[in-house]
């Protein structure tokens, strides 16, 4: 037991810096340079998400649980109720380096950090080396001979039987087959049930773990999320990594120790310093935002360390992190390398394609991989051994390694997946190799190459590869993961012409389902050109109604001056005129869609209940349109500051809050903290701060600020100068009454805001099924017949009145509508949910509605 810990402690002890010149000196402990991630908690049982029953978290537990949580803290949570942790992560986020981390606090005695009171024996095994005709002892046991230690099957199944074992099961995205990948999930659970004493850790990429491919552990667990690094954690790892490169290096013996190391830090702050500074500067923020990936910061390091410079892309730094590391013999140790970095890059960049092509696997036995390489190797002026060029890619550059003791594998996911996007960059030119390029989207496997090529297509290879897309079988039905990767794709392209996506517009053969992903990428496009091209698609008066539709929301979202006066009704009129919609210039054009008034019995008293004609945004609101209302808060937006200060808006809200427990309290006095206090707590996480995906992880009381600071705009718009009535100016826009939010979602009579039918994923977004929110109208089958959106799953939806009867606490407020999270009994019109007002999460977010009681 203890040489195999020694071993565990040899392989998983060190942060390895593939690459470096000074390679063996360059590697770190990883413990002197772990930086402490933030962690996400996604997985939650539902006997912990809703509060105030029996056997159910108190509010004030669920609050905490929904900051970000350190490693020790989260796996400490997790194995507080269950015996499986699933970390999941973006490449290169760090998932590796936090399972080594779990395993070196057990190996080091700091195991009751994580929670352990004895002292615990950690096991690791790669999941890309996972047998599934073999039991979890006897994986493990074949682990352990690849590295000379004869342990048989039976000395690890005695070992699993005890209470002491910590099982890290590393990179279940990395079985690239998906059936595969299935088939590991149900050996991860019947490993879990065989070693019913042990704790285990597993992690995945999220586009390797999706529950709608049928990729989900069955087995009771927490499932966390890692988030990038904040710009904080950027600064502290390059602190501590240019502080152990530097301790690395051969002592000078004749200074003191204590002296040579204080030299060697001031060295190191020296050299780190200017980078720190590069980063921070905000004409660099598309490489800060590349920082926020672990494994790319430290590549940064790397080439900061020596060169001093940072490309200003992701190609380019890709591109520039290769040709460093496949030029280092030549750069440092002035010896004419086998192949030039140009060279090299070539030769693997078929080899990438390759292997992602026909291969569909990570490793490759080393024969094959030189097979394949030589007939590209000899069309260069004296090519080297296949075989000399692969150790030398091993030994000296670090781009692959040894894979058990017969394969190769690249060392880093991302190159070989960069790779492959080159490679594609270059076959890219005969439609027969576009349409097959454009097959694999919607493939998880092919994300990361398809991603890249796209990164560096020109306007005419970006309209070629739209045009076999909108052609190709895979572009009949997006998921909603497929679309949110199309959007990426769309934004992230360096040039873009729009011309393929506008023959899908006015094509009377195309679906609407394609016309719609088309106005979602010209959209995200948001051109001078697409704004013509959508006016001439409302001109020309053709086509589905619904895409008409959907092409005008987003004219008035690009180009608010663009809409015709009579399409905004001064709020006066608004109840006297009575026009179907509204948009709201003073909110980025956001639309407001009549709901007539009625009768219905109402499911809270089951009593009758009468509904006045009113107002609902058609979608919630959004991360683009919430951040306008924070930049306000924080004496931005100079246009509205202008229309009303301010410090006037403070006070007038000051005063309302006096009015509502806890609001006052809750806000401060001191107005210059607002933007801090009331910014959405998820504006930083990738999944959930879209533009267009609803604005989440905020109070009620910031829900409520947001409708009293558009009724405050619409008081100075239109009565400049005169002192409202703060009662009444709080009605002109705000939270919908859950009386009022029934009759729109249901009119009283579908159970369902889209009818009776059974929910589905066409439908709305609910269960996990995405594993994130949406982009607000991407399920327009689950609309109310007045055009409502989003009404059922994506985000609860704070509610302004109190719960009332059954609530946890008198203060609670409502929420209704269910959200991404959650399943899909809680999409029914009737379902209802009470939390404290000061609870922020990322289901719950909010829409605004204009009720005739303020007029």
């Amino acid at each position: 037991e203890e040489r195999y810990r020694e071993t565990l402690e040899d392989e998983l002890g060190w942060i390895d810096i593939p690459g470096s010149p000074d390679f063996s000196n360059v590697s770190v402990r990883l413990l002197d340079t772990f930086v402490s991630l933030n962690i996400s908690e996604v997985w939650r049982s539902e006997e912990r998400f809703k509060p105030g029953k029996k056997g159910r978290k108190p509010a004030a537990d669920l609050a905490a649980q929904e900051r970000d949580l350190q490693p020790e803290q989260v796996i400490r949570h997790a194995f507080g109720h269950f015996r499986l942790l699933l970390i999941i992560g973006d490449p290169g986020s760090g998932k590796t380096t936090l399972v080594k981390y779990y395993a070196m606090c057990c190996l080091t005695e700091r195991h009751p950090e994580l929670g352990f009171k004895n002292r615990m024996l950690p096991m690791y095994l790669p999941l890309r080396e996972l047998d599934p005709g073999q039991t979890l002892s006897q994986n493990l046991a074949r682990w352990a001979g690849e590295r000379d230690l004869d342990i048989p099957a039976k000395t690890f199944q005695e070992w699993l039987r005890r209470d002491n074992v910590l099982v890290l099961l590393d990179g279940l995205d990395e079985i690239s087959d998906v059936q595969e990948r299935r088939d590991a999930c149900r050996w991860i659970e019947k490993a879990g049930t065989g070693a019913s004493q042990a704790r285990f850790v597993v992690t995945s990429r999220w586009t390797g773990y999706r529950k709608a491919d049928g990729i989900e552990i069955d087995f009771p667990h927490l499932r966390a999320d890692v988030r990038d690094f904040t710009p904080e954690q950027q600064e502290e790892f390059l602190c501590k990594w240019f502080h152990q490169a530097w301790l690395q290096q051969p002592r000078d013996e004749r200074l003191p120790e204590a002296e040579w190391r204080r030299r060697q830090e001031r060295e190191a702050d020296k050299r780190s310093q200017p980078i720190i500074d590069y980063l921070r500067k905000s004409e660099n923020e598309g490489i800060r935002k590349l920082a926020e990936v672990p494994m790319l910061l430290q590549i940064m390091a790397i080439i900061w360390k020596d060169r001093e410079y940072l490309p200003s892309s992701r190609i380019a730094l890709y591109e520039a992190a290769l040709k460093y590391l496949l030029g280092y013999r030549d750069e440092h140790r002035k010896l004419k390398p086998l192949l030039s970095p140009e060279n090299s890059e070539t030769v693997l960049a078929r080899i990438a394609l390759w292997m992602q092509e026909e291969l569909k696997q990570e490793e490759v036995p080393r024969q094959d991989m030189h097979d394949r390489m030589q007939p590209h190797l000899q069309t260069f002026k004296n090519p080297p051994p296949a075989q000399d060029f692969c150790e030398n890619l091993r030994d000296r550059a670090g781009i692959i390694a040894d894979y058990g003791k017969s394969e190769y594998i690249f060392r880093h996911k991302s190159f070989r997946e960069f790779l492959a996007g080159v490679q594609l960059r270059e076959e890219y030119h005969e439609p027969e190799r576009l349409q097959a390029i454009a097959a694999h989207f919607g493939d998880d496997w092919w994300e990361e190459p398809l991603r890249f090529f796209l990164n560096q297509a020109n306007e005419k290879i970006f309209d070629q590869f739209m045009q076999a897309l909108f052609a190709a079988p895979a572009s009949r039905e997006l998921s909603q993961t497929s679309q949110n990767f199309l959007q990426i794709l769309v934004r992230e392209a360096p040039q873009k012409q729009i011309d393929a996506l506008v023959r899908v517009l006015h094509d009377p053969g195309q679906t609407p389902v394609r016309q719609r992903y088309a106005l979602d990428c010209l959209k995200a496009i948001g051109s001078d050109a697409v704004v013509v091209a959508l006016q001439d698609f409302l001109d020309a008066r053709s086509g589905d109604s619904a895409i008409r539709a959907r092409a005008r929301e987003i004219l008035r979202e690009l180009r608010p001056e663009a809409v015709i006066a009579a399409e905004v009704s001064p709020l006066q009129r608004l109840f006297v005129d009575l026009p179907p919609a509204f948009t709201n210039p003073l909110e980025d054009g956001a639309e407001y869609i009549l709901i007539p008034g009625g009768e219905y019995r109402f499911s809270v008293s089951s009593k009758i209940e009468t509904v006045p004609a009113m107002y609902f945004a058609r979608y919630p609101v959004t991360n683009k349109r919430y951040r306008r209302f924070i930049a306000y808060l924080a004496g931005e937006a100079g246009e509205l500051q202008d229309m009303l200060p301010q410090p006037q808006f403070a006070q007038w809200l000051l005063q309302f809050a006096n009015g509502i427990k806890g609001f006052k309290g809750y806000l401060g006095t001191n107005p210059a903290e607002w933007a801090a206090k009331l910014r959405s707590r998820a504006d930083d996480e990738k999944r959930f701060n879209g533009d267009d995906q609803p604005v989440v992880s905020i109070t009620w009381f910031a829900a409520r600020a947001y409708g009293f600071w558009l009724s405050g705009l619409e008081w100075a718009r239109q009565r400049a100068g005169a002192e409202p009535d703060l009662q009444q100016l709080a009605e002109l826009y705000r939270l919908p009454r859950e009386v009022e939010w029934e009759w729109a979602a249901g009119g009283g009579k579908r159970k369902y805001p889209w009818g009776n039918a059974e929910p589905d994923t066409n439908r709305a977004n609910y269960d996990k099924q995405v594993g994130a929110t949406t982009p607000v109208g991407r399920y327009p089958d689950g609309a109310t017949p007045e055009g409502l959106m989003d009404m059922a799953g994506n985000v609860w939806e704070w509610q302004e009145n109190l719960y009332g009867k059954g609530a946890y606490r008198e203060d609670a407020r409502a929420l209704r509508g269910g959200s991404w999270y959650y399943s899909s009994v809680n999409l029914r019109c009737s379902a209802r949910l009470n939390l404290n007002p000061a609870v922020r999460s990322q289901d719950y977010g909010f829409r605004v509605a204009v009720p005739q009681s303020g007029f």
